[in-house]
């Protein structure tokens, strides 16, 4: 959002939408204007560069870097960089760096590492703001990475200290109320620190190590995965989605009490995750404590109805306490849920 007025004001932000599709229109016909005065080597390095270095057991080596060189170069031979800039100059630098990366050929896939984004060129939203923020960095232009649940997108500066939010999946600019309602983040995240803060480059070190630590839990490599997720805590305090992924891994390796302490944190955090709620009742049905499980299936059903394992565990807790009825209701809930919504 640039102002309170642009993030309020669905008029406002037509009107900045406008003025972006004519940037667009005018993009090919714009002449190069060089931002860096010698070819850009690899120095300084980038945070591009940290996450490559992260990877190197996960197949990132020096073509992946080299690429992420050349492609800030082609980037600085489009970009002419100032000072200062108005709201018109920041959405053409914006679009000028979604023009690049769609010609390099780049598309949107779910995807955990930068080096296997930049060698299939199917890269997700983190892998788009580290680019964003790389070129940024050695450009120096005030663009900056930002956290949402599940989603990162990059934050244009502006000297008066206001600010347009650019989501580099949809390639629009989008404020804060958007994700707020969309995403279903709760003031007390924002108030924490936890969503929509401008990232500082240690907390973006720390999703990256999250990234990592996510991707070895999908190899289900969960002992693997907790240096990594410990490490993304450390540098990112608030970040509710490491609490979870690595109560999740301990979940798995059976370890329930650090468990539930990293699920009840992660809560604290972000209330409005129904997967972190729904892990805290499976570990509590396992502790045998069936009122705090329901509890917790409750809130996960209330945050999100189209999962089914929920009202299967509640059907399950009703039958260990005799009561059939109830069972019957909630199970044949559940297997109506997963029907509707196959997993």
């Amino acid at each position: 959002m640039k102002s309170p007025a642009f993030s309020e004001h669905p008029m406002l932000r037509k009107t900045a939408i406008a003025i972006l599709s004519a940037i667009f229109l005018c993009l090919c016909a714009a002449g190069p204007a060089h931002a860096l005065d010698t070819p850009y080597t690899g120095i300084p390095r980038t945070i591009a560069h940290d996450f490559l270095d992260m990877e190197k057991k996960f197949g990132a080596s020096d073509e992946h870097s080299t690429y992420i060189n050349s492609l800030i170069n082609k980037a600085a031979s489009l970009i002419t960089t100032k000072e200062n800039y108005s709201d018109r100059e920041a959405f053409k630098i914006l679009g000028q760096i979604d023009s690049l990366l769609k010609k390099e050929g780049f598309r949107f896939k779910n995807n955990f590492l930068l080096n296997h984004g930049i060698t299939s060129k199917e890269i997700d939203c983190d892998n788009y703001s580290t680019i964003y923020t790389a070129i940024a960095e050695v450009l120096r232009i005030p663009i900056i990475p930002v956290y949402a649940p599940g989603h990162s997108f990059v934050r244009f500066s502006f000297s008066d200290g206001s600010y347009v939010n650019w989501d580099p999946i949809k390639t629009t600019p989008l404020p804060n109320a958007y994700y707020i309602r969309v995403m279903n983040i709760s003031q007390d995240s924002i108030q924490k620190g936890v969503y929509l803060k401008s990232l500082s480059r240690k907390e973006f070190l720390g999703v990256e190590y999250n990234s990592i630590g996510t991707y070895l839990i999908t190899l289900k490599k969960y002992r693997e995965s907790i240096p990594y997720l410990t490490m993304a805590i450390k540098l990112y305090p608030q970040f509710s989605s490491a609490y979870h992924n690595r109560g999740s891994a301990l979940y798995a390796l059976r370890q329930g009490t650090p468990a539930l302490r990293d699920l009840l944190g992660a809560a604290s955090l972000d209330p409005n995750r129904a997967t972190t709620h729904n892990t805290i009742g499976d570990i509590y049905f396992d502790l045998k404590d069936y009122t705090k499980a329901v509890r917790h299936y409750t809130a996960s059903i209330k945050l999100d109805p189209a999962q089914y394992p929920p009202y299967r565990s509640i059907g399950q807790i009703m039958k260990l306490q005799g009561r059939e009825d109830l069972s019957v209701k909630w199970l044949k809930k559940a297997e109506e849920i997963k029907a509707r919504n196959p997993q």
